[in-house]
């Protein structure tokens, strides 16, 4: 934690406007890691399911394979 908290003192350092600049870039780079990290899932979702390794049916299916 002491690398950030140094990071954060550094930004406080700054203006006000490049400590903007610095929050949009984290938050645009959180939200690109964010998508690339839920078309990874979607693509192991998707050989799941090409591949069989997934189940399918209701509740009740469901409710019988985790009791088993």
């Amino acid at each position: 934690m002491p690398a950030i908290n140094v990071i954060l003192d550094e930004i406080n350092e700054l203006g006000t406007e490049d400590q903007e600049y610095v929050f949009n870039i984290i938050k645009n780079r959180l939200r690109d890691k964010k998508r690339a990290d839920h078309a990874a899932r979607a693509r192991e979702a998707m050989k799941n399911a090409e591949t069989g390794a997934i189940k399918t049916g209701g509740f009740q299916e469901l409710w019988i394979d985790l009791n088993d």
